[in-house]
């Protein structure tokens, strides 16, 4: 098994594709969290 960090699990091409949903998922938390503001509603 590659370890954490290593070049072997970068390249890993699962491991990519959960970067790239977990990037997505930030943005649109990031997006809703600005609907909230934007219509007054409270934020934890």
């Amino acid at each position: 098994m590659a370890e954490v960090g290593s070049v072997e699990v970068a390249r890993d091409p699962e491991v990519r594709a959960l970067r790239a949903a977990n990037k997505w998922l930030a943005q649109e938390l990031d997006i809703f969290k600005k609907a909230l503001v934007i219509f007054g509603l409270p934020t934890r």
